[in-house]
């Protein structure tokens, strides 16, 4: 008897000890939120800082980091300043929710435009994270081709020596 009461405690303390596990979502609120902000980038619509932290922190490849809302998204509009017909084409995104408690979404897209100065069409492979804490994003980090935004400015540099001579 004594033995099998072992066992029952033993079975008992080891359900109750389950191991919390991650979770990706694609259907969940937080991934809803993040398709609803890149369609805001895309028609220009920035009203979105009730989703952020007013000291968010951006990473764009690992190599510029960028503090607060407003410089984030300073940099967004800028786009639409260089480029128009502004699309996010193959859009995935899913969010993390791991067994730490962290929270991440991740996106992947096809970013297309046409150059303003150029005229060229441009296309670039995307890929986001969106770290969250409390509801709101603490962390963006971005990774793509910068050369697209360098040849632009590069071309819009060209025509404004051109019209000074």
């Amino acid at each position: 008897m004594k033995q099998l009461l072992t066992i029952f405690l033993c079975i008992s303390l080891l359900g109750c000890n389950e191991t919390k596990k991650s979770v990706i979502k694609t259907d969940d609120e937080l991934s809803s939120n993040i398709k609803m902000l890149f369609e805001k980038y895309e028609n220009n619509d920035f009203e979105v800082s009730q989703y952020y932290i007013d000291d968010v922190i951006a990473r764009i490849n690992n190599t510029d980091e960028i503090t607060g809302f407003e410089n984030l998204t300073a940099g967004f509009k800028a786009h639409h300043d260089m480029f128009d017909n502004i699309e996010l084409k193959d859009l995935y995104v899913h969010t993390n929710y791991f067994s730490n408690g962290e929270i991440w979404s991740n996106v992947w897209s096809t970013w297309t435009g046409t150059g303003k100065t150029s005229g060229k069409e441009y296309s670039n492979r995307t890929h986001f994270d969106y770290k969250w804490e409390n509801g709101k994003i603490v962390v963006v980090q971005g990774y793509f081709d910068e050369s697209i935004e360098k040849m632009e400015i590069a071309a819009y540099t060209e025509a404004q020596n051109q019209n000074q001579e």
